[in-house]
């Protein structure tokens, strides 16, 4: 049993050091985001769900053990209620795009500067497979590991409450590469509805639909234009 923890915690580090190391080199790089292409756009979201998608897959698989449907039920992909919790989701998403837009109101009413050259970049290079490609694989790897896999491992030894605050604010922090203060906050908002939101469901896909909402309707927003 000690020797799958110990594997099981080493498993879990790679994306933590994936996520935050790559935010941290990245930081540098924000007022220019010249690297961002539709290929490296796409590769990179690839990269993302590879490594914590398959992270949280493996970490259960080595904690737990089992058949992979039982490893995808502990990560909470959940095929009851599966109409309801899309529905949900979505719905819970469309109604976070609004409230964020009254905080970006907020903070230009207060003065601070919204200027965003990573956002605007990936904005520029969108295409219409990349338009539902981007927010899907986001939804996907960023859902799995920080709702299904970190959330809820926690939640059972910290409480839920413990656990919506701490990966709300991991997942805010996962964002410093934008080089935005809203960057951050307005994740980290969006991670306690989420957290909410998977509390309440305990299925993955409503947290997964909400937060490919919320993305989506951004982008096609910007794309159309």
């Amino acid at each position: 049993m000690t020797s799958h923890r110990t594997a099981a915690l080493l498993i879990l580090s790679i994306p933590f050091l994936y996520i935050y190391g790559l935010s941290l080199l990245t930081l540098p790089l924000a007022g220019e985001a010249s690297y961002v292409t539709p290929g490296t756009l796409f590769f990179s979201l690839l990269l993302n769900l590879l490594v914590m998608g398959g992270a949280s897959f493996l970490y259960v698989l080595a904690r737990y053990g089992g058949p992979w449907r039982r490893v995808l039920h502990r990560l909470f992909f959940r095929r009851e209620g599966w109409r309801e919790s899309l529905a949900l989701g979505a719905g819970v998403g469309i109604a976070l795009l609004l409230l964020s837009g009254l905080v970006v109101l907020l903070f230009q009413a207060l003065g601070f500067s919204l200027d965003n050259p990573l956002a605007e970049s990936i904005m520029d290079n969108l295409t219409p497979f990349l338009l539902v490609a981007v927010p899907l694989l986001a939804a996907l790897s960023e859902e799995t590991f920080f709702r299904g896999l970190l959330q809820m491992e926690m939640a059972r030894w910290r409480g839920q409450p413990v656990a919506i605050a701490v990966t709300s604010l991991l997942f805010g922090l996962a964002h410093l590469s934008y080089g935005q203060p809203l960057q951050v906050l307005i994740p980290f908002l969006l991670g306690l509805a989420l957290g909410l939101l998977m509390m309440k469901t305990r299925n993955l896909l409503a947290p997964i639909a909400a937060h490919f909402t919320f993305n989506f309707a951004q982008l096609a927003v910007a794309y159309y234009a």
